[in-house]
């Protein structure tokens, strides 16, 4: 693997693609909480894991317009949402590409007004439930399925035993109904069958998101599927290996 720098990077909450406002990610990471057990038999310090937590900080333009920021983080009738957000952070623009993804809580939003610049704004998203989570892209940034069909497949290096979660974040949907799911297979070429199954989105239902989770074998191999009767499915999909 090389270095990167930040250019492809995404921000999508909620099925909203955020990140022609956004300007900075910030503590894009979690914490593990370290108990002291220290005994008397020892000479140092020994501790076991805790709570996880994870945040994520946001920088953005504010930006009034329909389906924008500020929109989105003042969804609540005015005031911060209460409700769990799914955010999707594409690290880059290739399928493969590494993600990082959680169900939060939005913490804070705040507006900032300097003479001479632009208005700023921030929000922090808190980890609820599970932590922050690193895993892999499944889409391009964002794809588009005129119809059912597959995306690209992604060559994980190795399958895994411990489960995983899959992150939607289905920004439109121009007609019909939506099933999207993460299928994995043992070889590239070999059959797929379905690890996360979605819930079927029709088109007055978008843009929304959902975090499923799954136990057991992983394959190596995994891939995008859509099916139904639609047209002009455009989703962002992320999976994490647990």
């Amino acid at each position: 693997m090389a270095k990167v720098n930040g250019l492809n990077v995404r921000l999508y909450v909620e099925g909203y693609d955020l990140s022609g406002d956004a300007n900075a990610l910030s503590g894009l990471g979690y914490t593990n909480e370290l108990l002291d057990v220290t005994t008397l038999d020892v000479s140092a310090r020994k501790r076991i894991v805790g709570i996880v937590d994870g945040e994520i900080s946001v920088d953005a333009f504010f930006d009034n317009a329909s389906s924008k920021q500020h929109a989105v983080w003042t969804s609540n009738s005015g005031k911060q949402p209460t409700a769990d957000q799914e955010v999707l952070v594409p690290m880059g623009s290739a399928v493969g590409d590494p993600s990082v993804s959680l169900v939060s809580k939005q913490g804070t939003y705040s507006v900032t007004r300097a003479p001479g610049s632009a208005i700023a704004a921030n929000a922090t998203f808190s980890a609820n439930g599970s932590g922050i989570e690193f895993g892999e892209m499944l889409t391009a940034h964002d794809d588009t399925h005129s119809s059912a069909g597959s995306g690209t497949v992604v060559d994980s290096g190795a399958a895994t035993s411990n489960g995983g979660a899959g992150y939607l974040q289905l920004f439109s949907l121009a007609s019909g109904s939506v099933t999207v799911k993460v299928q994995a297979a043992t070889s590239s070429g070999g059959t797929y069958s379905d690890l996360v199954t979605f819930s079927t989105v029709a088109a007055a239902a978008a843009p929304t998101s959902e975090r499923l989770t799954m136990s057991g074998t992983v394959a190596r191999y995994l891939k995008v599927t859509t099916t139904g009767t639609f047209s002009n499915a455009k989703i962002a999909v992320g999976f994490t290996r647990l």
